[in-house]
C-alpha cells in the first residue's frame, strides 16, 4: 500500500509509522512541517517525505491509496487555533486529495471529546448524537463532519479516549506530581475514564484502514474503565512510592487555576494542556465509551494490560530523565 500520514512525527503518529513500516509491505509518506522532529525519529530514512503543512505543501504523490490523518492540535495559544488547524487544516488537506484517483481509504484519528462526556452512567457509543462541550471537542467534531461530507474516499473515523504511552507529553505533568508522592484529585466526586494504550490504538487504526469497512465511526478503548484515583495510585505503586498523599483540589479552585494557567499561556506564548477549555472537560465525572462495535465488526481487542502499558510508559520517561 502507498500511504500518507499527517502528524507522523507526533506522539501517536510516530507509533503508527513504526507499526506500518514493521509490516514490511507499505511505502509510507509523511507530511513533514518541522524537519527537526523528523530527524528525531528512528524511521527518518525509511519514509518518503512531503514537505509542508496542511495548508501549503509539496505535491502529494498521485499513487497514494490510503491516508491516515493525525495532524491536529490538542492545546492552543488561542481558541481560534483549534478551528484553524483541526477544522480548516482538514478542509485544506481534503481539497488536496481530490485529484488522487487511487485513494481508497481515509482514516481520521478523532477523539471522544468530539462526542462529549458520558451522562447518566451510560457509556457513549457510536449511535449517540455528538454533544461536544469544549472548543477542542467542537473542532474535532467539525473535522469529522468535513471528512464524512468530502466524498474523497471511503472513510473511517477512530474516536480515542485518554491515550497514553511512550512519547506522550500530555500525561507527564500528572505523572510527575505522582512521582513526588502526591495523588491529585479534582473535587471529591468519582471521576471515571476510558483509556487506550498508544500501541493498541495504532493497531486498531491499521485494522480499520485495511478492513472492508466503509464510512464508519469506531471507539477504541480498553474494555475496563478506570477511576482517576485508581489510575494515579497504580502509577504511584509502579514508581515505587510506598505511601502517596492525596490532595483534593476543590472545583472552584481548579477553575481559578485554569484561568491563571490560561493567562500564563498567553503571557509567555507556551502551550499547556491545562486551561479553561480542559477544565470544562475535567469537571464532568465520566468520559466513558463503549468499544463493542469495533470488537464485533473487526474482532479487535486491546492486547496490552493496563499495568504493563503503564510500566512501559514510565520506563520511557525514566530513560529520558523526565521523572
Amino acid at each position: 500500500m502507498k500511504i500518507l500520514v499527517t502528524g507522523g512525527t507526533g506522539f501517536v503518529g510516530r507509533h503508527l509509522v513504526e507499526a506500518l513500516l514493521a509490516e514490511g509491505r507499505h511505502r509510507v509518506h509523511v507530511l513533514v512541517r518541522d524537519n527537526g522532529k523528523l530527524e528525531a525519529c528512528a524511521f527518518k530514512d525509511a519514509v518518503s517525505t512531503v514537505r509542508g503543512d496542511l495548508f501549503v505543501c509539496e505535491a502529494i504523490p498521485e499513487d497514494i491509496d490510503t491516508v491516515f490523518h493525525l495532524a491536529a492540535v490538542t492545546k492552543a495559544l488561542t481558541p481560534g487555533e483549534f478551528t484553524r488547524v483541526n477544522e480548516e487544516g482538514t478542509r485544506s488537506l481534503l481539497e488536496k486529495l481530490q485529484p488522487l484517483k487511487n485513494l481508497q481509504k481515509f482514516v481520521l484519528l478523532s477523539s471522544l471529546a468530539a462526542a462529549g462526556p458520558s451522562r447518566g452512567g451510560i457509556a457513549v457509543h457510536e449511535d449517540m448524537p455528538a454533544k461536544p462541550i469544549s472548543l477542542y471537542g467542537r473542532s474535532k467534531r467539525a473535522q469529522e463532519e468535513l471528512v464524512a461530507a468530502s466524498g474523497a474516499a471511503s472513510h473511517v473515523i477512530i474516536r480515542a479516549p485518554i491515550v497514553f504511552g511512550p512519547g506522550d507529553m500530555d500525561m507527564l505533568d500528572a505523572f510527575r506530581i505522582v512521582a513526588r508522592g502526591i495523588v491529585p484529585l479534582l473535587g471529591r466526586k468519582e471521576r471515571r475514564y476510558s483509556v487506550i494504550y498508544v500501541k493498541d490504538l495504532v493497531r486498531a487504526m491499521i485494522a480499520a484502514a485495511f478492513s472492508p469497512c466503509r464510512n464508519e465511526i469506531f471507539y477504541v478503548a480498553n474494555p475496563e474503565t478506570i477511576e482517576w484515583r485508581e489510575l494515579m495510585e497504580m502509577v504511584s505503586r509502579l514508581l515505587g512510592k510506598k505511601k502517596a498523599r492525596t490532595i483534593v483540589i476543590p472545583e472552584a479552585l481548579g477553575r481559578i487555576l485554569a484561568e491563571f494557567s490560561e493567562l500564563s499561556i498567553r503571557a509567555f506564548g507556551k502551550k499547556a494542556i491545562f486551561n479553561r477549555d480542559k477544565f470544562n472537560e475535567m469537571k464532568f465525572p465520566a468520559w466513558v465509551c463503549s468499544a463493542a462495535k469495533i470488537e464485533t465488526m473487526l474482532h479487535f481487542q486491546p492486547r496490552i494490560p493496563l499495568p504493563a502499558a503503564l510500566e512501559e510508559t514510565l520506563g520511557w520517561y525514566r530513560e529520558r530523565n523526565l521523572l
